[in-house]
């Protein structure tokens, strides 16, 4: 599911409530809202979705500076045979950027400014 470089967060747990109230509860954005309680500046998109198994955001919300941060939210349900859902929320965060391996010494220019 995850890179060996990504960290995730998942939470997992069960659900007193079958998958398609679950569902409901994650697709109608007027429960989502109320049961996610976003930030004022989060941007979700749905990415890709299963009907009652699973569903996948992105999660892009203010970064430090100009820069937006995107990261992915996948919910995947389970029914567990007896009305309730067990329910599993991974949370990956961008991915951080690799720096290019350069041995050249840097310009004297930019050290004079350093």
């Amino acid at each position: 599911m995850t890179d060996s470089n990504d960290v995730a967060l998942v939470f997992e747990c069960t659900l007193d409530a079958p998958p398609e109230k679950v569902w409901r509860a994650l697709t109608i954005p007027e429960y989502l809202e109320r049961w996610l309680q976003p930030p004022p500046d989060l941007d979700l998109s749905v990415i890709a979705s299963e009907e009652n198994r699973s569903l996948s955001y992105r999660w892009r919300e203010a970064g430090l500076g100009d820069m937006p941060e995107d990261s992915s939210v996948t919910v995947e349900l389970e029914p567990d045979g007896e009305g309730r859902t067990a329910f599993r929320l991974t949370h990956t965060p961008p991915r951080m950027p690799v720096a290019a391996n350069n041995n050249e010494p840097a310009p004297t220019l930019m050290l004079c400014a350093a």
